[in-house]
């Protein structure tokens, strides 16, 4: 399907299915995704460069859930969601080089950390129950705590700031917020039309903000279709996805019903390259994707499979330009062994078995 760039860029909606109020939307460009039902899309066609990564831990330690990953040059850091530990690896290699749980309600300790960012020279832990950022070095020491008095699931480091998801916006303090290094509130955004049940909230699509290889941050809800851009300390809707007749009819509450149970389409969660615009978005139960150029080209949505090694196509992290996803080591096998990559050395076969391969989406 050929896109009309004059229609997409000069057409202006000014009723949104979710409520943008807070943010200016006279440069929104909205794309159709239509007749994707039966499409089907290849992966190297958008990402010619992949590479699959083995995380090399020893029998002593195993990771249960990667909750976040994050990256400072060649050092991965990650977060292990069950065992709430702080990892750092070999971007290259996946060697493992250090770890620590801060677990505990001492100072710069954390309860149940939900997710990472990071700037030039430090990370950034984001522990819900506390309402709390701590501050690592690239070293994983603890360096100083930043309090705040609202609940986030989901975050970004700013220069000077931090930019979060505000899981209880009022009419005063909306759904994305704008803290200092304090913890003291600049400026918020995206007030809510009425107070949103607190649990209908909580069952998210992925990340909520994003930086692409220019470090423009970009900021989405999960369930929602605008695309917010952080622009001269504020949000500025840039785009929107439109489903047309399959999409959520007006009028109807989206936080009230269960969509997966619904026959619409919804967007889950998207990712902003410097050239693509790449949202991911489900129909009946199964995950699409929309390959969208942000200069010339064709847009293109289907589901999305991997002909060459059968690895799903579900990153969850970006990069830069790069996404990241995590696959179990068992459908890794074929690219190991044409690759000829085999099992750690620090760890026998079948402990290798058990830990989780990044997945790296390259452009």
């Amino acid at each position: 399907m050929k896109i009309n760039r004059a229609f997409l860029f000069l057409i202006l909606f000014l009723f949104f299915s979710c409520k943008h109020g807070g943010s200016k939307q006279e440069n929104l460009a909205v794309f159709a995704i239509q007749n994707f039902d039966d499409k089907e899309l290849k992966v190297d066609e958008y990402f010619p460069h992949v590479k699959l990564l083995p995380l090399q831990l020893d029998s002593n330690r195993i990771i249960g859930q990667i909750k976040d990953v994050c990256v400072i040059g060649d050092t991965l850091f990650l977060l292990d969601g069950m065992a709430s530990t702080l990892y750092i690896f070999d971007k290259n290699s996946g060697k493992y080089l250090a770890s620590v749980s801060k677990k505990g309600h001492g100072p710069n300790e954390y309860i149940n950390p939900v997710a990472l960012s990071v700037d030039a020279e430090n990370l950034y832990v984001l522990d819900m129950p506390t309402s709390r950022i701590i501050k690592f070095d690239k070293e994983l020491n603890a360096v100083e705590s930043v309090h705040f008095d609202f609940p986030a699931s989901d975050f970004i480091a700013l220069d000077g700031g931090f930019l979060l998801y505000n899981l209880a916006p009022t009419s005063e303090k909306g759904k994305f917020v704008h803290i200092n290094g304090k913890g003291e509130c600049v400026n918020s955004f995206i007030f809510p039309e009425k107070r949103v049940h607190f649990n209908n909230v909580l069952g998210g699509g992925g990340k909520t903000f994003f930086k692409n290889g220019e470090s423009d941050v970009f900021v989405f809800e999960f369930y929602c279709d605008v695309v917010y851009k952080w622009d001269n300390d504020s949000l500025q809707a840039v785009y929107r996805v439109d489903f047309g007749k399959l999409g959520i009819p007006l009028g109807i509450d989206r936080y009230s019903i269960n969509l997966y149970e619904e026959p619409y389409a919804f967007a889950g969660n998207i990712f902003m390259l410097s050239d693509m615009f790449v949202p991911s978005f489900f129909y009946k139960s199964q995950r699409y994707y929309a390959f969208i150029p942000l200069s010339e080209g064709e847009l293109m949505s289907g589901i999305v499979r991997d002909k060459c090694y059968g690895i799903p196509f579900f990153p969850q992290w970006q990069h830069g330009n790069e996404l990241i996803g995590v696959c179990p080591r068992k459908l890794a096998e074929k690219y190991f062994e044409e690759n000829g990559i085999h099992a750690e050395e620090v760890a026998d076969k079948e402990f290798a078995q058990e830990q989780p391969v990044l997945v790296f989406y390259g452009r």
